[in-house]
């Protein structure tokens, strides 16, 4: 849950439209002898939104703590606006702990001294902003989801100029998630608030972010927009969080490659001959029976809301997720056909 007040740093004008810059100089992290976060850097530029994701144990909570300031890097530098700890100020963050236990929802949402003119007014703002509904209701009557939207309200209202998030929306349901996030990152975007946004959603994390970091092992993974991040299907610890991706015979031959009879132009450069192309779902298509393709047979279909996810096992071997309409039910064992959608393709030379 949120930082105390003590933790959070409020701008001395009252204004909340600078952001700090925050910079990470390999910052390396152990506990009970095991590497958690391994030489880390990062550059983040004042104002923008980064999200961290990884598989559980990449030690994402550890270096959202570390840039926070709750916790201390074995070696290396941080710098928040220029200055190096202990002279540089500690960011405002939203965890898993230090959140009120007792009192009421409004009283909570300001720092203790903190009540200028018309802070009432801007409580009942960021109330409704995060979906409070009852500001005099008890603190300890609060389920789990609710605790992190009072968490938020409160970060807000101290006016962080960069903000730390982990997982701080992970226990809404779906609907109410999605509200929340896009109603705190246009917060954010209009108060130039720098932010690290730490989340197990990598839908969520490509929804937000101007930039996406994808940590495996301690280690800086993929460091990119996320158009850039999500096209880097080829490498595994990417796709282990950004996936499923699926991979299929091709033949590259200049800057086309020849799958199943289809010519597709190439993401990348790639020598000719043999090699794997990757795929991700909503990129393979099922075809009419005389269409350019592949013949598959059905293993699995799964209804996911708004599509259906299947996986088929084409005539040459492969496994391929396919993602189709939701009113296309496919029975197990039926007979499909599959072909790529006319989009440029990654590859990977065979092993």
């Amino acid at each position: 849950m949120v930082e105390g007040s003590a933790a959070v740093a409020v701008p001395s004008d009252g204004s909340s439209g600078a952001g700090w810059s925050v910079r990470l100089s390999g910052v390396t992290r152990s506990r009970a002898g095991a590497r958690v976060l391994d030489g880390v850097d990062l550059d983040l530029p004042a104002g923008g939104i980064v999200a961290i994701v990884g598989e559980s144990g990449c030690g994402a909570t550890t270096l959202a703590g570390i840039i926070a300031g709750r916790e201390r890097a074995d070696h290396g530098e941080v710098l928040i606006d220029g200055r190096a700890r202990p002279d540089a100020p500690r960011l405002g963050g939203v965890f898993d702990d230090g959140a009120p236990r007792f009192g009421r929802v409004r009283d909570a949402v300001l720092p203790r001294g903190r009540h200028p003119h018309g802070a009432d007014d801007e409580v009942r703002r960021l109330l409704a902003l995060v979906g409070l509904t009852s500001p005099d209701a008890g603190i300890r009557r609060l389920s789990r989801g609710d605790r992190q939207r009072l968490a938020i309200a409160r970060a807000l209202a101290a006016e962080p100029r960069a903000l730390v998030l982990d997982d701080a929306l992970s226990a809404l349901h779906t609907v109410g998630r999605e509200r929340l996030r896009d109603a705190l990152v246009s917060e954010l975007r209009r108060r130039g608030t720098t932010t690290v946004w730490v989340t197990r959603d990598t839908a969520e994390a490509i929804a937000v972010a101007d930039r996406v970091i994808v940590l495996d092992r301690g280690r800086i993974a993929a460091d990119g927009t996320p158009e850039q991040v999500y096209a880097r299907a080829a490498e595994p610890a990417v796709a282990a969080v950004l996936g499923p991706v699926s991979s299929v015979p091709g033949i590259v031959e200049g800057s086309e490659v020849d799958v199943w009879g289809q010519h597709l132009p190439l993401a990348g450069s790639a020598h000719d001959g043999h090699c794997e192309v990757l795929v991700r779902p909503e990129n393979v298509v099922l075809v009419a029976p005389d269409a350019p393709g592949m013949d598959a047979v059905v293993e699995e279909s799964r209804f996911l809301g708004r599509v259906r996810r299947s996986l088929v096992r084409t005539l040459d071997g492969s496994l391929v997720h396919v993602d189709h309409a939701a009113d296309a039910r496919l029975d197990l064992h039926a007979r499909v056909r599959i072909a790529l959608a006319a989009v440029p393709v990654t590859t990977r030379p065979l092993s």
